[in-house]
């Protein structure tokens, strides 16, 4: 199943304060026609400040996203939502962790 969630954010504090949910859902770090990394977390606000704030990953670092988006899903469809757009969309950072 495609992207079937927000359309581009900039990745940048004030951004992510304004227009990320604090909900259950993934979320995906991109810059144009790049898939970098796709997530998920209890509260998509946090996890994206999170990654702003100290990103664990030296991949993220490197590729720089310039955008976030956002689906909002349950927490029990979460994961596999994430896995499957992992699956489609092939992100960067994500291939190197698995």
């Amino acid at each position: 199943m495609p992207w079937n969630g927000s359309g581009r954010n900039n990745f940048n504090q004030a951004s992510v304060t304004m227009n990320a949910p604090t909900h259950s859902g993934v979320y995906a770090l991109f810059n144009d026609g790049h898939w970098i990394y796709i997530g998920e977390s209890l509260n998509v606000r946090d996890r994206l400040l999170q990654h702003l704030r100290d990103s664990h990953s030296d991949c993220i670092k490197q590729a720089a996203p310039q955008y976030f988006a956002w689906e909002l899903t349950t927490a029990t469809y979460r994961v596999q939502r994430q896995d499957q757009l992992i699956l489609e969309m092939h992100p960067t950072c994500n291939q190197r962790l698995g």
